[in-house]
């Protein structure tokens, strides 16, 4: 989205947040640091103006980010009480996705819901659901979006709480400032935040060294398995139902798994495979070095995303037959 086409997105959001009196936030399915730190923002941004958002997941917020301020208000999704504030809302804002069918057991009440719906999100190839589209994919992460878009907007923007949670999402996003899409004027805004009070240790202790031991148990098994596939160009994790059965671990443990894929050396294409534990289907993470893009590989698989980390998930099918799948379609995308 072009910068101007992005200021009248601003402007449009502006209007329909000032007249809305019920607001609704959500993000997709299985959420992250960027979903959950974009939401708790906006969320303690509309509470300063005055308003009281109803924050709403299909997914319960994982534990290393249990420590955002605010984050008890984000209730589980539950039909008989949620679908009501849904229908009644003047406005929806969803983050961090574009993707209807992303936002799990909400996309139905969503749907059908007369409110003004607003997406912001960063990533590539946004579906056509919302009434007003805020995208930018050069952007490193929603967070950082709803930054620019919170500046525009003025008012009580600059809290220690709205700086923490940006800080969480910016961060888990681009792998503590490790991707290609860090910038300069990133370091900028995280240099802001960082001056409003946001105790950088303290984050990273909290997102990255407060896991159970069932996720360790877990990770050590999905690295002792670990397969090398043309000639070391393809690196290959797998996570059978099983494993969550024997280490204990949840499906929101598997976080940061996919980045291993590309630790070792040669590897330009990483896939993390995993049959999911309690909503069936397989949920699979591609991941390339600088120069490979992944997104058009997730595409073939129903799935979508960044140019270097993309995701898909398959409703059903056997696991071992779409390993085997992607080791061969892998093959059109190295080099």
């Amino acid at each position: 989205m072009q910068h101007s086409d992005l200021r009248t997105a601003f402007q449009q959001a502006q209007q329909v947040l000032c007249q809305s009196h019920s607001v609704v936030l959500t993000s997709h399915i299985h959420p992250d640091g960027d979903s959950v730190g974009s939401v708790l923002a906006l969320w303690h941004y509309l509470r300063a103006q005055g308003k009281a958002p109803v924050v709403v997941f299909h997914s319960p917020v994982p534990a290393p980010l249990r420590f955002l301020p605010g984050v008890e208000v984000i209730r589980r999704y539950a039909a008989e009480r949620d679908a009501a504030d849904i229908a009644a809302a003047d406005a929806i804002v969803v983050l961090d996705t574009s993707e209807l069918h992303r936002l799990g057991a909400l996309a139905e009440a969503v749907a059908r819901s007369p409110a003004a719906k607003l997406v912001i999100d960063h990533h590539l190839q946004p579906q056509p659901f919302a009434d007003i589209t805020i995208v930018d994919p050069a952007a490193c992460a929603t967070g950082e979006l709803l930054w620019r878009f919170l500046r525009f907007l003025g008012g009580p923007y600059r809290t220690p709480e709205i700086a923490l949670a940006l800080y969480t999402a910016i961060m888990t996003d681009t792998g503590s400032f490790a991707y290609s899409s860090v910038g300069p004027d990133v370091h900028r805004t995280v240099a802001e935040l960082v001056e409003l009070g946001v105790d950088v240790a303290a984050v990273h202790e909290h997102v990255f060294q407060s896991w159970s031991i069932a996720r360790m148990r877990l990770l050590g098994e999905v690295l002792a398995a670990m397969e090398l596939y043309h000639e070391g160009r393809l690196c290959l994790l797998v996570i059978p139902r099983e494993a969550f059965l024997r280490t204990g671990a949840l499906e929101e443990d598997i976080e940061g798994f996919a980045q291993y894929t590309l630790s070792v050396r040669g590897v330009q294409i990483g896939l993390l495979v995993v049959e999911l534990p309690i909503e069936g289907g397989i949920k699979i993470s591609f991941r390339s070095r600088s120069g490979i893009t992944v997104h058009e590989f997730a595409a073939e698989f129903g799935g979508g995303g960044h140019p270097n980390a993309a995701g898909a998930r398959i409703p059903e099918g056997d696991l071992q037959d779409i390993c085997h799948r992607l080791v061969e379609r892998a093959r059109a995308y190295l080099r």
